[in-house]
């Protein structure tokens, strides 16, 4: 079985898709029961932690443009290169290729959300994404709420479309008191004693705003000395948050930090007395998934797919709540015996969700769709 695999995120920074592409080509890879091609067309990123052979790979290596690349000339190179299939991980795909192929769309927040988005993205992908749902064999989602979103806004067969949660990488776990990490860590980004944290991208959609009035409040109620710690890179509006901590008054209270390597994030995780993510739409949410491998209690929203991967192994609040947030930060910063508890509970759920798992569920897909049995079924999808 020849798979072609799109890691076209891994040109950038990474992001959430960037994650599922690496953790999911890197289990792929280390299978020996199938070749895989890398499809890529830009050189990647430094920090894309992949086999050496990969950053030397591909069908194409230069600086143009993806749509041009894609629509044009990767379904000649699929041909060339013999690909019996070609996972693409991003929503969008060659809309003509001879070969099968299946689409991972990992949030419709271009439909459900379509006021975080550039106007230019929105009319770019809008009617491009269904094109290549409905041509593709197969769709997977990273979450049921996600597959449930997908089928009834874009009227979806539900039965051609296969939920395979995403997981934490396995470097992600609890680190000893004593390593010696935690302390060169906080030296080098000048961290307080006590903080909370927030994982990804500044942006009006992750809720931060709201976050920042409940901070600030229980830290009015509370007297508290929590900071809070804020980790990714600037989105879309970002102007708003940074508008929110000088009107809040929490310049002093308030950290940033951009894009940081995967190993200090995980002492990040380790360090933080709680994860908060109370995000109003995610098709997954990494963060929380992360912050529970590493042993830290998260606060996140109780809606979307949040809530079903969470479940009570986090606490939950209403999103668009100001007192709701407030008061799961009150409970976890406050309540020992609380954060002890989701501790546990994350450990236990975390263990459900692994990168080995989602490999195999995502190799038996392949088999599926490649098998003869289906090929009258691939060619009647393709069609539609």
């Amino acid at each position: 079985m020849h798979i072609g695999f799109d890691i076209t995120a891994l040109s950038v920074p990474q992001s959430g898709v960037g994650t599922y592409s690496l953790n999911l080509f890197r289990q792929l890879a280390a299978e020996p029961t199938h070749r895989i091609t890398p499809l890529f067309h830009r050189p990647l990123h430094p920090q894309a932690q992949l086999p050496v052979w990969v950053h030397d790979h591909g069908p194409q290596r230069g600086m143009i443009n993806k749509t041009l690349w894609m629509q044009l000339m990767l379904p000649w190179q699929l041909r060339r290169c013999g690909v019996e299939l070609a996972h693409f991980t991003n929503s969008v795909a060659p809309l003509a290729m001879q070969c099968p192929s299946i689409v991972t769309v990992h949030d419709m927040t271009l439909w459900l959300f379509p006021e975080h988005h550039y106007r230019r993205r929105l009319l770019a992908m809008r009617p491009l994404i269904p094109l290549v749902v409905r041509r593709a064999a197969a769709v997977i989602t990273v979450s049921q709420s996600a597959k449930d979103d997908l089928v009834r806004l874009l009227d979806i067969p539900e039965a051609k479309v296969h939920v395979i949660y995403e997981a934490p990488a396995e470097e992600f776990r609890p680190l000893a008191l004593t390593d010696p990490r935690l302390e060169t860590i906080r030296r080098r980004y000048g961290l307080p004693e006590r903080f909370l944290l927030y994982v990804g991208t500044i942006e009006p959609r992750k809720n931060l705003v709201r976050l920042l009035e409940a901070f600030a409040d229980f830290r009015a109620r509370h007297q508290s000395d929590h900071h809070l710690l804020l980790v990714g890179s600037r989105g879309w509006k970002e102007t708003a948050v940074f508008k929110a901590i000088e009107r809040l008054g929490l310049r002093t209270w308030v950290h940033c930090l951009d894009f940081v390597p995967l190993d200090d994030l995980i002492v990040l995780y380790n360090l933080a007395d709680a994860v908060a993510f109370p995000s109003l739409y995610e098709g997954f949410g990494l963060p929380v998934v992360e912050a529970m491998a590493c042993g830290t209690p998260v606060i996140t929203s109780d809606s979307g797919s949040l809530g079903e991967v969470a479940g009570d192994a986090a606490c939950v609040v209403d999103p668009l709540s100001v007192p709701s947030i407030g008061a799961g930060l009150g409970r976890v910063l406050l309540q020992r015996d609380y954060r002890d508890w989701l501790r546990a509970r994350g450990k236990a759920l975390v263990a459900e969700f692994t990168w080995q798992r989602s490999a195999a569920e995502t190799l038996a897909l392949y088999e599926r769709v490649l098998s003869p049995n289906k090929k009258e079924a691939q060619l009647r999808l393709q069609k539609q």
